[in-house]
């Protein structure tokens, strides 16, 4: 299960040079598991230019970020060790899409330390062109951005988000800079399962970036 993000599933906020953007729970596209709880939320506070970030808050439900078994009576991804996930960043175009754009730069402030990461910015994933992706890439590929020890990570767990319905999950965000232009970013995920968010591969929002 591979869904992009559409208008219609977006509520924007604002309007000018710095709109913020946010998940449509109306839409029924975030509610994956048809319990009529949104599993995925995202928050985009865009800035528009190419010498500011944008700011992406993500908030997302235990399941669709789990390593360990993929069974809906055992849904772990609660833990460090047990949860993981990925960002991409392609051009929008189903057909032919590129998943290798220059000039990308995404991070945020633990992976800002240099003792939690050498290059201190997220690594993306990279596909060739056109792939849709049907298992989660190696760990050679991209870096898993939730990392971290105890209650110190590049993102927090928490055991009720009023977001998502109050399931537990994963909150925190990333900064993007990027090159003028449409693009998706996408969130990918340790797929494997047969329902729900145990069989989401990834999830993709559409970022505009202007001059």
């Amino acid at each position: 299960m591979f869904p992009s993000v559409y208008s219609d599933d977006l509520i924007v906020l604002g309007n000018g040079h710095a709109p913020i953007y946010m998940s449509n729970s109306d839409s029924g596209r975030y509610d994956l598991n048809g319990d009529g709880n949104a599993d995925y939320f995202v928050k985009a506070h865009y800035a528009g230019n190419y010498h500011q970030k944008l700011k992406i808050d993500y908030k997302i439900q235990d399941e669709c970020v789990d390593l360990g078994p993929k069974d809906g009576d055992n849904v772990g991804g609660d833990t460090f060790d047990d949860a993981a996930m990925k960002i991409g960043f392609s051009t929008i175009p189903n057909v032919n899409r590129d998943w290798t754009i220059d000039g990308i730069i995404i991070s945020n402030p633990w992976f800002n330390s240099q003792k939690n990461d050498d290059n201190k910015q997220i690594d993306l994933v990279s596909f060739p062109n056109g792939f849709v992706p049907s298992e989660f890439p190696s760990s050679e590929n991209g870096d898993d951005v939730i990392q971290g020890q105890g209650k110190n990570g590049s993102f927090k767990h928490l055991d009720s988000i009023s977001e998502l319905g109050g399931q537990s999950g994963w909150t925190g965000s990333i900064y993007v800079t990027g090159p003028v232009g449409n693009f998706a970013l996408w969130t990918i995920h340790p797929s494997g399962g047969y329902g729900g968010c145990d069989s989401l591969t990834g999830f993709g929002i559409p970022i505009f970036i202007t001059e």
